[in-house]
């Protein structure tokens, strides 16, 4: 276009156009019109984007406005003018028109160039599709036959279903697995281990059932046959005792005419009669004791005994092999003549590490021990009496091994004391409770020390005062328990008159006893006691004692001396001097013979 906007006519051209018309009269006027034209053209020019990029057609309407206005102040040239203006209109808008051809032209080119390219990609595109919709429509059919078999599957499901319901008329609506909870009931694993603890349970169930249940019918069959051995053998028992009458009676004819020896003891018949009276009278009954002998032989409950003794044992070892092992302890508690119940077979029991519940196997076959005991005759040995409450308190079954002590089903022992004694020493919320079973124990087993050492630790001062003086309780007997349980009022009450009756040991023996050993704080205690007591304690003490010398008396004597007790010393070797001056003033008399025992 810019191209085209060069061929217009010059200004220049225009104005000379006019110059050599009009003359130089309107130089003037032409020369203003035209610097007037060109501002007008630059002005318009300023005012495009951009003046030399500006788009044609705008500098296209500037120039012909501009040509217009020529057109306008040249009135002589008018129609040439208009005329030079529609042919470069004219032949503007040809190449306007040829250009828009020309677009067209190649666009149409480009497309019949691009067809072929065009054709070949929409034919890959159309195989394409068509391969996805092969694949779809597989898929589709797959999918449909998969439907069916869920469906045929899903039909047959409920048929049986509907089949079982109507065979056991019973309705099992959906509710929640029992033992677990709805989350639980959603999760795969816990289902899975649930399932196989059902499994388990399922396979003991039918173990049982195998090895412990028969049907009904064998049962009637087996009452049957037991019933009718019964009878057949109340028969033969009826038969027997008659015949054994009947050889009774043979034997007593036997027996008078063996004795009938000639006519000089009369008739034989007359013999006879007087004894068969007495034969006809005898009895079944008079014949039992003769033949109690050959009926024990002929028992069926001792005949067999070992085989039975047999099957006892191989039933136990199938229980237990299954697994089963409270009907084993159960079966091994009630053997016949204790068989099973010895420690063989609680080692067997003991092994069992791994089983199911909260009670261990061991303890359940000392439980089965324990139930069966009915008298003194059927208590477990002692071994096993102190295994089982070992057992039982190592799981904390505390109130069992009281039910077993209190209930006398245990064999009582020291060793038997000492386990339930020692488990309350680890634990100390039961000490009272373990103290007071193995005091129980103590004393029945004849282990008086340890009895009456029980009682002191459960502060039964007193009580144990009272045992100690009911079973005689040596010196060495009673300074044991004082050493085990150290106690000042334990020392008082052993040294004093209790209810009338002597004391338990002697002030000073027990005193010199203590300062021998590491419990001398507890003998001065005594004596610090009997100084700032009741007056004429400590006097009484030492003069009326006759098991205690006065040397023994200036030995505690030193021991004071030595750990501070000076008064205490002091009113000691007082009352010896005293005493000693009194002998000698009084000697020969028969009542001061009481004093010897202090100074010889």
């Amino acid at each position: 276009m810019s191209r085209y906007l060069a061929e217009f006519p010059k200004m220049s051209e225009l104005s000379g156009l006019k110059n050599s018309y009009d003359g130089e009269v309107h130089m003037g006027s032409d020369d203003t019109f035209l610097r007037s034209l060109r501002k007008y053209i630059q002005l318009e020019k300023e005012h495009l984007p951009t003046s030399e990029k500006a788009p044609d057609d705008q500098r296209l309407v500037i120039y012909s406005s501009a040509f217009d206005k020529l057109i306008e102040h040249v009135t002589a040239y008018k129609r040439i003018l208009t005329a030079i203006k529609k042919e470069y209109e004219d032949f503007i808008n040809s190449v306007k028109k040829n250009d828009r051809d020309a677009k067209l032209a190649q666009r149409k080119l480009k497309a019949m160039i691009a067809q072929p390219t065009s054709l070949m990609y929409c034919q890959q595109r159309a195989v394409e599709l068509q391969e996805r919709i092969a694949i779809i429509q597989r898929d589709t059919a797959e999918l449909q036959a998969e439907l069916q078999r869920i469906e045929e599957s899903r039909k047959d499901k409920q048929q049986s279903a509907q089949q079982k319901t109507s065979d056991t008329q019973t309705c099992h609506p959906i509710r929640q697995i029992p033992g677990l909870t709805f989350e639980e009931s959603m999760n795969p694993a816990t289902l899975a281990k649930y399932l196989e603890v059902l499994e388990r349970k399922r396979a003991d169930l039918l173990n049982l059932r195998k090895n412990h249940y028969v049907s009904v019918q064998v049962k009637a069959e087996l009452d049957g046959k037991v019933t009718a051995a019964l009878d057949q053998r109340d028969e033969l028992v009826l038969e027997n005792d008659q015949l054994h009458l009947r050889l009774q009676q043979l034997q007593s004819v036997n027996d008078v005419i063996t004795s009938w020896k000639s006519e000089e003891d009369g008739p034989l018949l007359e013999h006879l009669s007087a004894k068969l009276e007495q034969i006809a009278e005898m009895k079944v009954s008079d014949t039992v004791d003769n033949s109690g002998a050959a009926l024990e032989e002929d028992d069926p409950s001792k005949a067999n005994e070992s085989e039975l003794l047999v099957d006892y044992i191989e039933r136990f070892t199938d229980l237990f092999e299954s697994g089963d092992y409270e009907l084993a302890a159960f079966h091994a508690a009630r053997s016949p003549h204790g068989v099973l119940r010895n420690m063989e077979t609680m080692e067997k029991f003991k092994a069992i590490t791994v089983y199911q519940g909260e009670v261990p196997p061991l303890l359940l076959f000392f439980q089965a021990i324990m139930n069966s005991v009915q008298d003194e005759r059927q208590l477990p040995r002692e071994d096993l009496s102190v295994e089982s409450v070992r057992c039982a308190l190592q799981h904390n079954f505390v109130e069992l091994v009281t039910h077993w002590v209190t209930q006398r089903r245990l064999t009582y022992s020291e060793a038997l004391g000492d386990v339930i004694c020692g488990h309350g020493d680890k634990t100390l919320r039961i000490t009272d409770t373990c103290l007071a079973l193995a005091q129980m124990v103590y004393s029945a087993s004849g282990t008086h020390r340890k009895a009456a050492m029980t009682m002191c630790r459960r502060g039964l001062t007193f009580s144990a005062l009272e045992f100690m003086q009911h079973n005689s309780f040596t010196h060495e007997d009673c300074m044991l328990v004082l050493r085990s349980c150290p106690s000042l009022v334990l020392l008082q009450a052993l040294t004093r008159e209790y209810k009338g009756r002597a004391p338990v040991l002697s002030v000073g023996l027990a005193c010199h006893s203590l300062l021998s050993s590491d419990l001398e704080d507890l003998a001065m205690d005594l004596l610090e006691e009997m100084h700032t007591g009741s007056q004429g304690l400590l006097e009484k003490a030492i003069t009326e004692e006759p098991r205690c010398r006065a040397e023994v008396w200036r030995d505690i004597a030193n021991c004071c001396c030595l750990k501070n007790y000076h008064h205490v010393a002091q009113e000691i070797n007082t009352i010896l001097q005293s005493h000693a001056l009194a002998v000698s003033f009084a000697s020969g008399r028969e009542e001061n013979k009481v004093m010897d025992h202090v100074f010889f």
